[in-house]
């Protein structure tokens, strides 16, 4: 058996995590809810890259329940790194041109619910995710329409200008980190629940009965490595399992 586990790319403990994406039957509860509260959702994709493909999908998993995602093509920084670090340039624009709270959201995510009627209870600069180790996700990020919103994101922008070796994410968390430690904390942080930024093969996922936000991790094809004969490692494998779950069921074959 334990050769097996080590062949094999999903685990029984991963796949007892698993939350089903919804089916068409789950839908007209959730386009009920969307009726009810919405709001603006953006996202940014780099052109002439497969994150075209993931947008696709995200666009298509937030209409089916009455939700709409304002994507936008951005040119290629030159590197997976680079293209994280246009994040808060992006959202710096994105805030001076919408008004009331923005969630952004990464293009390689899928929609299960609207997740508007929770994040509008938020009283807060910002909302992000942090995993238990303390890591802060900047995949799903709610933006409120404050003063210190505004001053955060520049913060972050110089942030990733000054250090562009360095995680979008990483910038972001040691300046929220400093100005908690500060005397005078200028900035309202809120921690977002694994609901909103759900990793579908994380056994490090609390258990919740139901998700807002999926992401699939696109990551792990932009940094997968040359293996021999072609084979991919098996965190690859388990997201191209999933996404074929999620666009058999986009496509109504689910």
């Amino acid at each position: 058996m334990n050769i097996l586990n080590k062949v094999r790319p999903w685990t029984a403990q991963q796949r007892a995590l698993i939350i089903p994406f919804p089916a068409d039957p789950d839908l007209v509860e959730r386009r009920s809810e969307a009726a009810t509260a919405d709001g603006p959702i953006v996202a940014f994709f780099t052109q002439d890259s497969f994150y075209e493909q993931e947008k696709d999908r995200m666009v298509r998993s937030a209409e089916r329940i009455g939700l709409s995602v304002q994507a936008t093509a951005l040119p290629s920084a030159g590197s997976w790194v680079l293209n994280a670090g246009l994040k808060p340039s992006f959202l710096q624009r994105e805030r001076a041109r919408l008004r009331g709270p923005i969630l952004y959201v990464d293009v390689d995510a899928v929609f299960h619910r609207n997740p508007w009627p929770e994040l509008r209870k938020l009283d807060c600069d910002i909302a992000a995710y942090y995993e238990a180790n303390g890591r802060l996700v900047s995949a799903t990020i709610l933006i409120n329409d404050t003063p210190g919103a505004a001053q955060l994101i520049e913060l972050w922008r110089e942030g990733c200008l000054a250090k562009p070796d360095m995680w979008d994410q990483l910038v972001l968390e040691h300046i929220i980190a400093e100005d908690a430690a500060s005397t005078n904390p200028q900035f309202r942080v809120v921690k977002l629940p694994v609901s909103f930024c759900w990793i579908f093969d994380r056994i490090e996922n609390e258990r919740i009965s139901e998700v807002f936000i999926e992401q699939l991790q696109a990551s792990r094809e932009a940094t997968k490595r040359k293996r021999w004969f072609g084979r991919i490692g098996k965190r690859l494998s388990r997201r191209r399992d999933r996404v074929e779950e999620i666009e058999r069921i986009l496509n109504g074959r689910g």
